[in-house]
């Protein structure tokens, strides 16, 4: 089985296209929405957008401070833990993982076979053409909508760039899901 868990505070506008991206890797989606006082109804906004699709669901909700990292990590790892021997996507409302030649089932059954716990990925930046940051359609492909892409947001701001991508369930994630944490080293 491999699932996806995300958490969503903003960004509301991306998760059709999110939804469509990443249906076609995985068994389930699981949403935890992240409700703050800057989004104090991103629960409804994301039930109404989850209406008719399959195997995405709502499985937490939270109301909490606005954009505390830490507390999105734990719900990551939360969400994880209800199902530790299973593979999990984890990806942020903006983040579109691409895998090698499209297969996420040929990855993970090369990890299996190796043993190996986690798939580690890099960020790769997209904006719109002429570097523009267009408003985001829900009728036209996010790809097309930014096709430019290019490794600047860690020169420019010094974004770590690393991502835990895919990871067994008990395996426990940090904070920006940038690292893993086994026997207390990342």
């Amino acid at each position: 089985m491999i699932r996806l868990v995300t958490v969503i505070g903003h960004g509301i506008n991306l998760l059709p296209h999110f939804i469509k991206h990443y249906q076609k890797y995985v068994n389930e989606i699981q949403i935890v929405c992240y409700n703050s006082e800057l989004h104090p109804n991103i629960s409804d906004e994301v039930k109404n957008l989850i209406l008719g699709y399959e195997n995405v669901s709502v499985v937490k909700e939270v109301f909490h401070d606005n954009f505390d990292w830490e507390m999105v990590t734990n719900l990551y790892n939360e969400v994880k833990l209800k199902y530790k021997n299973d593979w999990w996507v984890v990806a942020d409302i903006d983040e579109f993982h691409l895998y090698p030649k499209d297969n996420l089932q040929r990855l993970i059954l090369d990890c299996e076979f190796n043993g190996w716990d986690i798939i580690r990925g890099g960020f790769i930046d997209r904006i719109g053409n002429g570097g523009t940051f267009p408003k985001i359609k829900d009728d036209e492909s996010i790809w097309k909508q930014f096709p430019v892409m290019g490794f600047f947001r860690y020169p420019m701001s010094g974004a770590c760039p690393n991502k835990i991508c895919i990871v067994k369930g008990n395996i426990e994630i940090t904070s920006g899901q940038h690292y893993a944490k086994i026997d207390e080293q990342t």
